[in-house]
């Protein structure tokens, strides 16, 4: 067989990785950890298929976000997607136990998601822009209000934490606010989006050149990046008398107290060392409706845990509950560990039964 027949048989989709026994022990390692942690704080793991119904996938969300779904026909004829994340699988499978009676789902999963990409050149998991990834992660349904935010961001750092991780930190904002704060500063709405996406891609230059037109009165960008709900000052007052009797003033300043409720309950719990606010940070799903957050560690250009709360999503497959969740980036992850002696070797703690082969 000649050199360029086994180069074309040896060539993959775009995005598509081999993973070869080295890389592929670490990984299961990695996973393995991760799903031990969630089993022994009372998380079941759940498991779905790879294909999702492209209207299951669209409820709560945009149709700019399916822009990046992978997608084909089964064999009826309807448009069928590759999994862009787990949120709303984990949602579908919820509802019946939901609509039988079912108060509180803690469900943990690890699974390969996949998003389509227009540039393959520049595919990397260090990134954040691969097209084929996995995700650890869990779903925690039935409960809502500060202390049940604060619990699922101490899981999320005890995670981390438990992947001897070093140099990371935890980044907390809040779904709602720069959306209510845009508009209460005087933004019209049909403009909102377009600026919310560009803090959600991080494009600060974009953000100020959409703004400029609208001449207000503060710098917007610089405004949200320097309000911390863990600082003891509070929102300037000019920003209060701006808001008042406003009504989209009135959600940015309830959610301003939500975080700063938030906030007090991570420091009495000793959460806060780790964690900073940054009220700039968006999350580019639209279905999330609270606390957002992510962690970062260096050496990696996208976060390697991610999530957020979601109340509303639920009521879009027919029952409605209150719902929060994280995942592990395991590829972005294990590009930050790669002196992790754990992670080389192994050990018993990473396998998910006692005295098996991980």
């Amino acid at each position: 067989m000649s050199i360029d027949v086994q180069n074309r048989w040896a060539e993959r989709p775009p995005g598509m990785r081999d993973v070869y026994p080295q890389q592929a022990g670490l990984r299961r390692r990695l996973e393995s950890r991760l799903l031990n942690f969630f089993e022994q704080q009372g998380f079941e793991l759940v498991s779905c298929g790879l294909l999702e119904y492209v209207e299951t996938l669209m409820r709560g969300r945009s149709v700019a976000e399916a822009d990046q779904w992978l997608r084909l026909f089964d064999a009826t004829g309807r448009t069928v997607a590759l999994r862009p994340e787990m949120t709303p699988s984990i949602a579908r499978m919820a509802v019946p136990l939901l609509a039988a009676g079912t108060r509180e789902i803690r469900w943990c999963y690890a699974e390969r998601v996949y998003r389509r990409t227009v540039d393959p050149a520049t595919l990397s998991w260090a990134s954040g822009k691969a097209a084929e990834s996995t995700q650890v992660g869990i779903e925690w349904i039935g409960r809502t209000g500060r202390d049940a935010d604060a619990d699922a961001i101490a899981l999320c750092q005890s995670a981390v934490a438990r992947l001897e991780l070093e140099g990371w930190q935890l980044v907390v904002s809040h779904a709602l606010f720069a959306p209510a704060f845009l508009r209460a500063c005087g933004v019209p709405e049909e403009s909102v989006a377009g600026l919310t996406q560009c803090l959600a891609r991080g494009d600060y230059v974009g953000f100020r050149e959409q703004l400029a037109p609208f001449n207000l009165e503060w710098d917007v960008l610089d405004l949200l990046s320097r309000l911390d709900p863990l600082a003891e000052r509070g929102l300037p007052a000019a920003v209060h008398e701006r808001f008042a009797g406003r009504p989209d003033g009135a959600t940015a300043l309830a959610v301003w107290e939500e975080l700063v409720g938030l906030a007090a309950v991570l420091r009495e719990r000793g959460l806060a060392d780790r964690l900073s606010f940054d009220l700039t940070m968006v999350r580019d799903l639209s279905y999330y409706t609270g606390v957002v957050f992510e962690v970062f560690a260096p050496g990696v250009g996208a976060p390697v845990a991610l999530g957020g709360r979601y109340d509303d999503l639920l009521s879009q497959f027919g029952a409605s509950a209150p719902a929060i969740g994280f995942a592990v980036e395991v590829e972005r992850m294990l590009t930050a560990l790669t002196d992790g002696a754990w992670l080389v070797h192994g050990g018993p703690d990473d396998c998910r039964e006692e005295g098996t082969g991980c």
